[in-house]
């Protein structure tokens, strides 16, 4: 919606104040300079029609020359009032958020590289969503929390996988397993999920649809808060699918046949680790869900709008040069 206004309002009317007076000042010098020395016989000069003509002719320019030099002056005091408009966009949209659920344990810490990878390609494959990441041993800590910046969310997901392939750089001083040895035992997946699944619970962006890509062998070692399937049922709670990625699918051992169940069960899917595939399935599984609708505030806009009025006043310039040069002759 664009609505017109005068950002600098005031200079019209102090612009028009000051073109009066200028032009009243002229006029007086003008009269104080025509009264000449008195001439004899002014009158037969005057009547002759060569005179007359050439008269009629000065009134008309200067006539002329008066009024455009009028309407240029309006305006170049609505120019200098700077005409523009307000335009409030509503920037709706429809997003989802995405949670990166990630086990570093020791049994995951040679696979954790090659998931990270997969995980920036999830974030490649996708367009608007928020992507986040927590990470779980023992305890769970947030990575980063869900944002749309996907150049940050690249930059953190390839800073975690360069701790897990030993390349840091000299001055990058990062633990990967930074917080998660905070408990009894390792790799509680059921703690690590029902983490993720609690994150969802503190926002109140109950629109957006939400999914957590869940990377973990399953094998549980110590004693957990949440089981795997009481932290799936707290997923189911929160309005939340888990894509579950498993990198030692042995192929229908229960440990894999448990993370698949929980997966499913919340409407989401299980995959092992396959470079080929797991990746498209996962981002068209995301992309098929139907994004939730997002009103996000107006953004406002103040654009100047001069419109004609600048080519017109060049033009009226142009005018008022010719025409001075006209009475001039």
């Amino acid at each position: 919606m664009d609505v017109g206004l005068l950002l600098w309002w005031w200079m019209l009317p102090a612009l028009l104040i000051v073109g009066g007076v200028v032009g009243v000042l002229a006029v007086v010098r003008r009269r104080r300079a025509e009264r000449g020395k008195p001439v004899a016989h002014m009158d037969r000069l005057t009547a002759l029609p060569r005179y007359r003509a050439a008269f009629a002719r000065y009134r008309a320019w200067t006539a002329l020359g008066l009024v455009v030099l009028i309407v240029g002056g309006v305006g170049t005091a609505f120019i200098a009032a700077r005409p523009a408009a307000v335009n409030a966009n509503q920037n709706d949209d429809y997003k989802r958020d995405i949670l990166l659920c990630l086990d570093v344990s020791g049994s995951m810490v040679d696979v954790d590289a090659e998931i990270l990878g997969v995980f920036q390609q999830i974030a490649q494959g996708l367009d608007g969503e928020r992507i986040g990441m927590r990470i779980f041993d023992a305890s769970s800590v947030m990575a980063f929390p869900l944002t749309s910046d996907y150049d940050y969310i690249v930059e953190q997901l390839g800073r975690y996988q360069r701790a897990f392939q030993g390349t840091l750089g000299p001055d990058e001083q990062f633990s990967y397993a930074a917080g998660t040895a905070n408990g009894n035992g390792a790799s509680l997946v059921g703690d690590g999920l029902a983490s993720c699944a609690l994150d969802f619970a503190d926002t109140d962006d109950t629109d957006r649809p939400r999914s957590i890509i869940l990377a973990t062998d399953n094998m549980v070692n110590g004693q957990q808060i949440f089981s795997l399937e009481q932290a799936g049922q707290l997923a189911i709670d929160n309005d939340v699918r888990v894509y579950a990625i498993n990198p030692f699918d042995w192929g229908g051992d229960p440990v894999s046949a448990q993370l698949q169940n929980v997966a499913e069960t919340t409407g989401g899917a299980y995959f092992a680790l396959d470079f080929a595939d797991t990746v498209a399935n996962i981002v068209e599984r995301v992309n098929a869900i139907e994004a939730g609708y997002i009103e996000t505030p107006p953004e406002v806009q103040i654009v100047d709008r001069p419109g004609p009025l600048l080519p017109i006043l060049m033009v009226l310039v142009i005018g008022i040069c010719l025409v001075a040069w006209r009475v001039r002759l």
